[in-house]
């Protein structure tokens, strides 16, 4: 059976925490999983008082930083105390979701990374819940040329430990759209070893995604998109090279290509229809074809 690590970094979120490790326990049917759940210094006393709770359980791990760190800086202490085959990263506040016809997200994930290894990760569709309900705008299978472009990558992907062990981690700089940069990390890494990426796809949706305005999230993070793309080109300048061909090959350049690929709301709800389109219509309704609108920008909806 293989073993999957969960990191689960926390700070201030412990009204949601049970549920989320509940998620877990619930939704990983035919694998071994290690839940780690890193403290990023919480101050409210409902979060310390459950940390403290769940400290006590035997099937957890607890790892307390003394001040908060920050998202990126708890994950990269998880990813480090990995000890499983796979690994995966899910924000405090989520939930893993049952999947029909599997056994779990997990399970079948693990299935596919070990049967091939041209994978490079494997992720599913995000369905919000709290504040709004139904599919994130990039509910479509995704692939290197489009992850290189900016199209998103969802938090829980899962992907091998040994890539940790190679020397993958989250560019702690980059202030927000930190999955994306590690999805093009994970990828960028496999480049530079000559091995293939490709990236595997459960349909599901497997992972619920809890919009809600009482913690704060990245997602509502005021910052330069261009700047936080630069430093991810900066780090990659090589791969980016390779993968944009005709574009100068000066960082400003690149950044500035990067982000002006990356598909509009509009555009990711054709991609949706291309592989959904009875997915992609009901999700213009629930957003009342305001793709743009303040409603949606206040909430952080992805």
């Amino acid at each position: 059976m293989h073993r999957v690590s969960v990191v689960v970094p926390s700070f201030n979120n412990g009204q949601y925490l049970r549920a989320c490790v509940s998620s877990i326990r619930d939704n990983s049917a035919g694998v071994e999983v290690e839940v780690i759940i890193v403290d990023d210094g919480s101050t409210d006393e409902t979060s310390i008082r459950v940390i403290s709770d769940l400290d006590s359980e035997p099937d957890l791990r607890i790892i307390r930083h003394e001040k908060n760190q920050g998202v990126q800086v708890a994950r990269n202490t998880g990813l480090k105390a990995a000890t499983g085959d796979f690994v995966v990263c899910m924000d405090g506040d989520d939930l893993l979701l049952p999947i029909p016809g599997h056994e779990s997200f997990l399970c079948e994930a693990a299935r596919i990374l070990a049967a091939d290894s041209n994978i490079a990760f494997v992720h599913t569709l995000v369905t919000m819940f709290g504040d709004f309900h139904g599919l994130t705008i990039s509910s479509y299978p995704l692939r290197e040329e489009l992850a290189v472009r900016k199209h998103h990558v969802p938090i829980a992907i899962v992907y091998r430990r040994s890539e940790i062990l190679q020397g993958l981690l989250y560019i702690e700089a980059v202030p927000k759209w930190q999955d994306w940069a590690f999805g093009v990390s994970l990828l960028a890494h496999r480049w530079r070893r000559n091995e293939k990426s490709e990236i595997g796809f459960v349909e599901g949706p497997g992972y619920g995604y809890r919009i809600h305005s009482t913690t704060s999230r990245i997602s509502r993070t005021q910052a330069s998109e261009y700047d936080a793309t630069k430093v991810v080109v900066g780090v990659h300048r090589d791969y980016f090279i390779s993968k944009l061909p005709g574009i100068a090959d000066d960082i400003d350049a690149l950044t500035a290509a990067v982000v002006a690929s990356k598909p509009t709301a509009l555009e990711d709800l054709l991609y949706v229809a291309s592989f959904n389109l009875e997915q992609a219509l009901d999700m213009a309704r629930g957003r009342e074809y305001q793709l743009g609108s303040a409603h949606v920008e206040r909430l952080g909806i992805p």
